[in-house]
């Protein structure tokens, strides 16, 4: 009988931490860039549109790519692990670059905003899904990995929550020493504070469970998403989260 593997506090803690400082990248590419992208760098709605469009149907093609991908990796850190060390450093790196304001031509601006955009949605893949990942390898117990992924959801909405509330703060205190509203400046302080509590998690977060070695298909996806009724219905929850996300991107504007 394997022995039940017990996820320490402290390792929960940081757990919690890694999503709360990766998500206060996500609130603030989810909630202000749109606002960035028109009122800061000039661009038209139009233009942020046709960038946010291009960016979704990237992001359906390189999720499912990317996790196949990791799928196959293993490292003296594990399986997941390894992802956490360096994509703090990228995200960080990218939300600073997608708030840069640069003084360039129209036509330049949108494609240094778009490259920007969808660059930062493809580093933040790197991150989100070994992320989430890692609560299948922590513990083998059921219960315990029902205790992570409760930390993890926390410190996800608390990120989102903390950008929401404190950016607009920041950028208007900084908004007298810039010409950008303040931006660039808010989310160099917002990701200074993420950074440390990512690469926290990543040192604190211990694989535990060696991953199977079965590999499932997209049909074994689609075929056990038939078959599981409350599956089903809590992906299509997620689904309606599009209008959650529509509101956080416009409210800025009110």
């Amino acid at each position: 009988m394997a022995t039940t593997m017990k996820i320490p506090s402290r390792e929960l803690w940081s757990y919690f931490g890694y999503g709360l400082g990766q998500c206060f990248s996500f609130g603030l590419v989810g909630s202000f860039i749109n606002y960035f992208y028109t009122d800061v760098l000039g661009i038209s709605a139009l233009a942020a549109s046709s960038i946010f469009l291009i960016a979704r149907v990237w992001d359906a093609v390189h999720d499912p790519l990317f996790a196949s991908f990791m799928d196959t990796i293993n490292s003296r850190f594990g399986k997941f692990r390894h992802f956490l060390l360096i994509a703090p450093l990228l995200i960080t790196g990218v939300t600073l670059l997608s708030f840069y304001k640069i003084e360039a031509d129209m036509t330049t601006k949108i494609l240094y905003a778009g490259v920007t955009y969808i660059l930062w949605g493809t580093l933040y893949a790197i991150s989100d899904i070994p992320f989430w990942s890692m609560s299948s390898v922590m513990t083998n117990d059921s219960g315990e990995r029902t205790r992570a992924v409760t930390a993890a959801m926390l410190g996800v909405n608390a990120g989102i929550a903390c950008a929401n509330i404190f950016f607009p703060k920041l950028a208007a205190f900084f908004a007298q020493y810039s010409d950008d509203k303040g931006y660039f400046m808010a989310a160099l302080v917002m990701m200074m504070v993420g950074l440390p509590l990512m690469i926290n998690g990543f040192v604190q977060i211990k694989e535990r469970v060696p991953p199977s070695p079965e590999k499932v298909t997209i049909r074994d996806t689609f075929h056990n998403l038939r078959q599981n009724k409350p599956l089903f219905i809590i992906l299509l929850s997620f689904f309606f989260c599009v209008f959650h996300n529509v509101a956080n991107g416009i409210y800025i504007y009110f």
